[in-house]
Order: structure tokens, then C-alpha cells, then sequence
């Protein structure tokens, strides 16, 4: 009897950042959407739930089916929710029966891990470097593998970590209630928060935080005294989460315990303090997710990250891929053998039949095709702007993204997508994911839903329903109920009804 062929996906999902995760219990963050070929061009992602979907004491790990055109009803298959070390191997494993698979349905394990053991004693064990990294394993049972599929996704909870050092001149001097303070700013020279160092009526060093910024989701500091030998020692260090944020106190030491060690802490009468700290304003940005071939297991993976590090391209071979890349770049920008014109309504933009030909199937249709544009020397694209259409050229002719806003690469998704110039869709997809937030949301879903993009419209879905506040208040999200009722009741429902 012939052996079957076992049709097999395997995806890992680094999650950087995480023990600065300020999502509380029933909130959860989800990887890229992957479509697995393998497994009938159906669409998946995996699903965390840091604080817990319903019990706050576990971590909970769930698979997803998201919306697909191409994939069938219902699939059958079974699956494998791991935990991963740096080297590849298991930490935590557990396998999950057959199941079958609807749209936008869900399942996985709601204690897959305890919180102690991601954010607490075996931290550094499970997510050493602040990474966690998850995976699955997608497969249909009873079937003998094959050369499997591999995926990988990144999601950053997107933190700034800073330090100073603050000297406490003349400390023996400090009376009771006296307060001596530093000012953090960030790179816009906006003020995030006041440190003050205050005495205390019983002689207790107490450390007092006022953040003045409202929209930080995480806050976490490391006091350090600086001794005579210009050592750190370490006083404590504090994390704290949302309106916490605002206002903090905390005992650093007491007064009588410096000066007993004088010469060691307080070299000529001063408090040398060294301050690290972390923040993160509420942004989580999601890798787009890259694929490969092979079976993937703990032993190869280590391998696999081993051969990450070699270099793929020498140093010779990309400066021959930068040359090409300029000479194609001069051919268009100087105009040189044009044979076609690209014309919108105010300009006229030479180019080369058989360069864009080989970037898109739609000007490959009309110049081979017995089209109009194939024998008039022209294409009219009235409908998009000359900006676009100057950036469009650039990447065809340069694989070049300029000054990327989220205007611009909303109008060149667009055009993209109708000359379906696919490569370049995706990274305007990926910019517009990574930089959407509270007032340009509405725009991205409607942009999404008009071009039928299951996956950006599940993204930005995501975002609205992870900040349900801000974006909720804001006068965009009342217009777009008024024009987009469709849309917005898909919104709400999911709200009401999460998978």
C-alpha cells in the first residue's frame, strides 16, 4: 500500500519585550496571519494571552484560522503548541487532537504556561533576552511528513530603555521633606516624567516618580549607588503598570545605613546614583513573517540559527547587486531607450516595456496582449496621483522606498494593488500596519475592505479592538459608523463576541 504524504506547517513566532507587556487579563496579542500552501492556502495565526484569557495565574496559547477565499469550509487538522529555548529545544510541549477548522475559529490550551514561569522565578529560563518564543505545528494526522513548511513572525513590544547618572551634592546636609528631583525627556524634548529623591522625617531615602505622559502603558526602573570604587550597587528596581504609572514611592534605603558606610557611598559629602529605565507608550509592532522548506524539530533549529549567522552574500556580491540596482535606476531617471509612456492627467512618465513587464502582470497583459496600450505607446492611469506614480517607477525600476508616510503609502498600496505589483503591496501593507493608530485606523479598514485584503483588514480589526478607547472616542469612529455601518457592526461584534 502506498504511504501517504503528510502535508505539514511549522511556524515560530518570536515575542520580544515581553516582561514589558502591560496587557491585562483577557487581552491578548497575535502573531502575522500565515498562509500555509500546505494545508489548502488556509490562512492561520497564533494567539497569546500573556495575563491569562480567564484565569489571571496562566499564560494561554491558542491557533486561529483567519478569513481565507481559497480554503475549504472546514479543515481537519492536528496540531503542537511548544514553548522554545534558545537552542532550539523544548521547554514546554503539548499536543492538541484533530480538530476541525471554521473561519475565524479558535483553539488552544488556556493554561499553557503558569505565570511564575514566564514572568516570574523561571523567567530567564523561558525567555532569556527578554524573547519568548513560541511554536506550532500544523499537520494533517495519519500521513507520513514531507519536506514541511517553515514560517517565521516577530512581535516587538516596542520599549526605550535609558540611563543617567544623578549626584546628590552636600547629602548630610538634607533636612526632612527636602526634595531634589531630575526631568526625563524624550527625544522630542516632551517631558515623560520627574525623579525626586526625598528625605524623610524618620531619616528614610524615599525615590518618588510623577509622569507627566498619560500614554505610558509600562514603567520600570533600577537604582544603582555608585561606591568609592566606582562600582554599581544595586538598591532596587521597580515595574509598574498603567494609571500605577502616574504616581510612585518607593523606599530606597535609609539615611543612617549610608552614612555608616561613608567612605564607601558618600565620597566627599555626595550621593552618586546611576538610573536605568524602561518605558513603552503602548505600541506592539508585528515582523512580517518570512518561509522556508524543511522538517524542522529542536535539534535542526539550533542549526538553522547557526547558519543564520553566516553571511549568504559576500561583500563583492552585494556591491555587484548595488551596481545593478544603479544602473537600472539611471536608466529610468535619465530616460534613456524608453519605449512607453505612463500618462496621468497633469504629466508624463517615460519607461521601459519589458521592465515593467517583468514587475507586474497587468502592464505584462497589455504590452503582449492585442490591448490598446500595446501598440499606442502609452497607458493613461488618470486615477493615480504623479506622486504615486514617481514612487511606483522607483521601486519597479529600483526596488527603492522613499519617505515612506502613511498618506503616501496608503495612495501606493493602492496602486500596487491595481498593477499588482505584489512585492511592493506588501511592504506598503506592512508600513501601514506597523504605523497605524487611533485617528488613521477607520481609513486603513475601509482602504483593507476595498481592496478585498483579508489580512490587513484582520490587522487593523485587531488594533481597533486593542485600543477600543481611544479609538472608540474619536471623531473619526463616529463618521466612519455613519458612511461604513457594515463595517463598524463587524467591529462591534467581534467586541461583544471575541473568538
Amino acid at each position: 500500500m502506498a504511504t501517504c504524504q503528510r502535508k505539514e506547517c511549522t511556524f515560530q513566532w518570536e515575542i520580544n519585550n515581553l516582561w514589558y507587556c502591560w496587557l491585562k487579563n483577557g487581552e491578548r496579542i497575535k502573531s502575522h496571519t500565515c498562509v500555509l500552501d500546505q494545508l489548502e492556502h488556509t490562512r492561520w495565526s497564533l494567539i497569546l494571552y500573556p495575563k491569562g484569557k480567564v484565569t489571571e495565574d496562566h499564560v494561554g496559547l491558542y491557533l486561529r484560522r483567519e478569513n481565507d477565499i481559497f480554503g475549504p469550509k472546514i479543515i481537519e487538522v492536528s496540531s503542537q503548541l511548544a514553548i522554545l529555548d534558545t537552542g532550539g529545544s523544548f521547554l514546554k510541549v503539548k499536543n492538541m487532537s484533530k480538530h476541525g477548522f471554521s473561519t475565524y475559529s479558535i483553539s488552544g490550551i488556556e493554561e499553557f504556561a503558569t505565570q511564575d514561569e514566564i514572568f516570574g522565578t523561571e523567567k530567564d529560563e523561558f525567555f532569556p533576552r527578554d524573547t519568548l518564543i513560541v511554536q506550532c505545528t500544523v499537520f494533517i494526522e495519519d500521513e507520513v511528513p514531507i519536506m514541511a513548511k517553515y514560517y517565521t513572525s516577530v512581535t516587538n513590544f516596542k520599549t526605550n530603555l535609558r540611563s543617567f547618572f544623578w549626584n546628590i551634592d552636600g547629602f548630610s546636609n538634607l533636612i526632612p521633606d527636602q526634595r531634589n528631583y531630575f526631568q526625563i525627556e524624550n527625544e522630542s524634548k516632551k517631558i515623560l516624567a520627574n525623579f525626586y529623591l526625598v528625605s524623610g522625617l524618620k531619616g528614610e531615602i524615599t525615590l518618588e516618580i510623577i509622569s507627566l505622559d498619560k500614554s505610558l502603558k509600562c514603567f520600570s526602573f533600577k537604582i544603582s549607588v555608585i561606591d568609592s570604587e566606582r562600582k554599581k550597587v544595586n538598591f532596587g528596581s521597580h515595574k509598574f503598570f498603567g494609571c500605577d504609572v502616574q504616581g510612585i514611592k518607593r523606599l530606597l534605603i535609609s539615611r543612617e545605613q549610608l552614612m555608616q558606610n561613608e567612605s564607601r557611598y558618600l565620597s566627599n559629602d555626595v550621593l552618586s546614583l546611576f538610573c536605568e529605565y524602561a518605558f513603552s507608550t503602548g505600541v506592539i509592532l508585528n515582523v512580517h513573517e518570512s518561509c522556508d522548506f524543511g522538517i524542522i524539530s529542536p535539534a535542526s533549529t539550533k542549526e538553522l540559527e547557526e547558519n543564520e549567522k553566516k553571511p549568504i552574500i559576500s561583500q563583492n556580491e552585494l556591491h555587484q547587486t548595488q551596481a545593478l540596482v544603479d544602473d537600472l535606476k539611471s536608466i529610468y531617471s535619465d530616460g534613456i531607450l524608453c519605449d512607453i509612456e505612463l500618462r496621468t492627467s497633469t504629466n508624463t512618465f517615460p519607461a521601459h516595456k519589458t521592465i515593467l513587464s517583468a514587475r507586474s502582470p497587468v502592464f505584462r497583459r497589455m504590452f503582449t496582449n492585442d490591448m490598446r496600450e500595446k501598440n499606442s505607446g502609452h497607458v493613461d492611469i488618470t486615477d493615480v496621483e504623479d506622486e504615486t506614480v514617481r514612487r511606483m517607477l522607483l521601486y519597479i525600476y529600483a526596488d527603492v522606498l522613499e519617505d515612506m508616510q502613511f498618506e503616501s503609502a496608503s495612495k501606493l498600496y493602492s496602486a500596487a494593488d491595481k498593477y499588482a505589483v505584489f512585492s511592493l503591496k506588501e511592504r506598503c501593507s506592512c508600513f501601514l500596519k506597523d504605523n497605524v493608530n487611533p485617528t488613521k485606523a477607520c481609513d486603513l479598514l475601509i482602504l483593507a475592505d476595498r481592496h478585498q485584503d483579508g489580512d490587513l483588514k484582520c490587522a487593523v480589526q485587531d488594533y481597533i479592538l486593542s485600543h477600543d478607547k481611544e479609538v472608540f472616542g474619536s471623531l473619526e469612529w463616529k463618521d466612519f459608523m455613519a458612511t461604513n455601518l457594515q463595517l463598524a457592526a463587524d467591529i462591534m461584534y467581534q467586541k461583544v463576541f471575541p473568538s
